[in-house]
């Protein structure tokens, strides 16, 4: 792993924040806040169905354990408006604090869905989760939930209040789309034209709004825009969300511009492009962001990569960054293996110790399979 893990808003670095708030807990409506009776309280009114009175003392525990709590979406905004996560690690289980600033990094308050149409309306990549690439840092939807894509088929997700921020598998989840942040340096890792080729197909991407669609139109955005006209409870009864552009669809989409007083000539170029983003954005920022509370957990799954203590002094100080800088979590015994997470350049491992991530020295540490 390069040395971008250590510069801010880099992919590397947003998923090794993602990593380091693991066992943390969910807390709706909260952005990456250090949990704290005044935010319990002030939650608790803004959102009585959440806050219910049998979860008061699961909330007071996590206060006690000076946790760090944000909600599904929250995980993203937070990274932002905390200029990439400075001093989180470090306030996890300690007394420190940290500040967030609102709207931080050009990152929009918005909800779940609202963070997929604000993405796609300022043209990053996307797709179905069948096309998901191999890049670490994209984020993952489904209707009123996002998580983050962290590789190797692992999702990390603020999942709900009886799960907090965990590690699951993408296929065991029902992720419906992937989707570039606008606000997150994928380095080399780039989206070129608005589209994306998965290198085992041959098959083109579509990002929606960066051509025009007309009658005859092809392809995955001619399904994203079916797909929001449906949203939006336009009808298309015979061929619904095809991604071939016909008749059908033409009506519909002449019916979206007349409501909304453009031209109605159904053609899907710039303007009706905006329209439908703004119209579809109010539609989703009507909603409620939640994450489900109720869904069985899976079973974990470990990771096949992980990491031995070597250490001949017997034991080793675990940090909650990669250079002895950090402040110390914990210490771990010679010959104790853990589930590896991330290796940053200086070649400090991250490893889950105690339901959190932690990092390790490469010099008293390595990697097994």
């Amino acid at each position: 792993m390069s040395e971008r893990i250590n510069t801010p808003y880099t992919s590397e670095h947003f998923v090794a924040f993602c990593l380091s708030m693991l066992g943390q807990p969910y807390w709706y409506g909260t952005v990456v806040y250090k949990c704290s009776e005044s935010l319990r309280s002030r939650k608790a009114k803004q959102y009585p169905s959440h806050y219910k009175d049998s979860r008061t003392a699961r909330y007071k525990q996590d206060i006690a354990n000076k946790k760090v709590c944000a909600d599904c979406v929250g995980l993203i905004k937070g990274y932002n408006w905390t200029s990439g996560g400075v001093g989180v690690r470090e306030a996890i289980g300690t007394d420190k604090t940290f500040s967030s600033k609102y709207g931080g990094n050009g990152c929009p308050d918005k909800s779940a869905n609202g963070m997929f149409t604000y993405a796609k309306s300022k043209g990053c990549a996307w797709g179905t989760i069948d096309t998901l690439p191999e890049i670490p840092g994209v984020a993952l939807r489904s209707d009123g939930h996002v998580g983050v894509y962290v590789g190797d088929g692992y999702a990390v997700e603020e999942r709900g209040f009886s799960y907090g921020c965990v590690k699951t598998k993408v296929s065991s989840r029902k992720w419906t789309h992937w989707f570039q942040l606008p606000f997150v340096d994928y380095g080399d890792a780039v989206f070129t034209g608005g589209s994306y080729v998965k290198p085992d197909t041959a098959e083109t991407v579509y990002t929606l709004g960066t051509r025009t669609l007309k009658n005859g139109s092809k392809g995955t955005d001619v399904k994203a825009m079916q797909e929001f006209l449906l949203q939006l409870e336009y009808s298309l009864p015979k061929y619904g969300a095809d991604g071939e552009f016909g008749s059908e669809t033409e009506k519909a989409l002449k019916a979206f511009q007349r409501k909304i007083g453009i031209k109605q000539d159904g053609l899907y170029g710039s303007e009706t492009h905006q329209a439908l983003m703004d119209a579809v954005a109010d539609d989703d920022e009507g909603k409620a962001d939640s994450a489900p509370d109720t869904e069985t957990p899976e079973e974990a799954t470990p990771s096949v990569k992980r990491v031995r203590i070597v250490c001949d002094s017997g034991s080793v100080n675990i940090r909650v960054g990669n250079d002895t800088k950090y402040g110390r979590i914990t210490s771990v015994k010679d010959g104790a293996t853990f589930e590896w997470i991330a290796t940053a350049g200086n070649g400090w491992h991250a490893i889950v110790v105690n339901a959190q991530i932690g990092w390790v020295s490469g010099k008293y540490s390595k990697t097994i399979e």
